[in-house]
């Protein structure tokens, strides 16, 4: 099987020749990869989660990675600015700073809003900003018809309804607090959010629909132990916007399967998040709370394709060795893969501390130990 055959066939509850592939990684975890490895070759590939940068296909190959990426441009006459607290504002007006090798969030332009019209007022990004799709339609048109890989779609941005807000526009302090105590002005807020990303799926999928297998969404729902909100508050207030964003993103293009990330322990929430839609569930995080792996295949596993679950917190962690990694494999394949409905990737970006041997082991071993039939 080529690359996109063995993804559909797991998509669609078949058993492929052997699992899927991805890779999600920071770049320093990359770079660190890439040089012990001697690649040299020009940095052709899209690719990142949280940011846009590029890789080598010769790496991809290496690692047996079996999907691709496109990515919508930032808009090209946007220049950032440095706002008073000393952090970078991006493209949707909050600011970041570095911090510990990460971008964290540091300025949140909607804190101090404290009426309905405030957020109807502001002006966010122009999603029919030419420049979003410039070269993205040719990109994505020669990974559909001049390779064999599954091709991954993804507008940038935090673009849901619950996390723009909380960790982008607002600050989880203060939301959480509006989603019991200032309903109309949460209800608002989000309004705006999904509105937003009805626009940046608009514009992305009518332009490259066509030549995508997956559109990649998020919106963090959970942390370690439990969720962010109550499954009543996420069903009131969050789900029907998630309804609204999904199922458009499935009326423009039909054929794609969405791939929901979420961290955390979610279990709560997962049949709601088939009722909205949602084909692909990222990163099963298989440490937290309630998500063991052969319960979530047992329960859901019909129903959903799985995608992640390589524990990073132990497993790929300093503290895990190669023989520790071997059992973690081991582990998800033998309960994630049977039937198909598994693609097998790190449980979120691979962390700086992965070494790059056991970066390789956990391709090199997955390659050779996901080969169905599973034993």
């Amino acid at each position: 099987m080529n690359p996109r055959e063995r993804f559909l066939a797991a998509v669609n509850h078949e058993e492929p020749d052997r699992v899927p592939l991805d890779y999600w990684t920071t770049p320093q975890a990359y770079e660190g990869l890439r040089d012990h490895i001697g690649i040299v070759s020009p940095e052709t590939q899209e690719w990142g989660i949280m940011s846009s940068w590029k890789t080598s296909e010769e790496l991809l190959r290496r690692l047996n990675v079996d999907f691709r990426r496109v990515y919508m441009n930032p808009a090209a006459d946007f220049e950032p600015k440095i706002l008073p607290d000393g952090s970078t504002e991006t493209e949707f007006m909050c600011g970041m700073k570095l911090i510990g090798g990460y971008y964290e969030v540091t300025y949140y332009p909607w804190a101090e809003f404290t009426e309905v019209e405030q957020v109807e007022d502001f002006e966010w990004i122009d999603p029919d900003d030419p420049s979003r799709m410039e070269g993205v339609r040719d990109w994505a048109k020669h990974l559909h018809e001049e390779t064999d890989y599954a091709v991954v779609g993804m507008v940038g941005g935090p673009w849901g309804a619950f996390e723009v807000v909380a960790h982008y526009m607002r600050g989880f302090d203060k939301f959480l607090i509006d989603l019991l105590r200032h309903q109309d002005l949460a209800v608002a807020m989000m309004e705006k959010s999904a509105r937003l990303a009805i626009e940046m799926n608009r514009v992305f999928l009518d332009e490259v629909g066509e030549f995508l297998d997956i559109v990649q969404v998020g919106d963090d729902l959970g942390h370690q132990d439990g969720l962010l909100i109550s499954p009543r508050i996420y069903r009131s207030m969050v789900k029907p916007r998630h309804k609204r964003i999904y199922s458009d993103i499935h009326k423009r293009a039909p054929h794609v399967k969405i791939l929901y990330h979420s961290c955390g322990a979610i279990e709560p929430m997962i049949e709601d998040l088939i009722e909205v839609d949602v084909d692909i569930l990222n990163p099963i995080q298989p440490l937290a709370k309630g998500m063991d792996s052969f319960e979530l295949k047992r329960k859901y596993g019909n129903r959903l394709t799985f995608h992640g679950g390589i524990d990073l917190q132990f497993a790929m962690s300093a503290q895990g060795s190669l023989d520790d990694l071997r059992k973690e494999i081991d582990t998800r394949i033998d309960a994630l893969a049977p039937g198909g409905g598994y693609i097998l990737a790190p449980a979120h970006n691979i962390q700086p501390e992965s070494t790059p041997e056991k970066i390789l082991e956990l391709y090199d071993y997955a390659t050779k130990r996901g080969v169905y039939p599973i034993n």
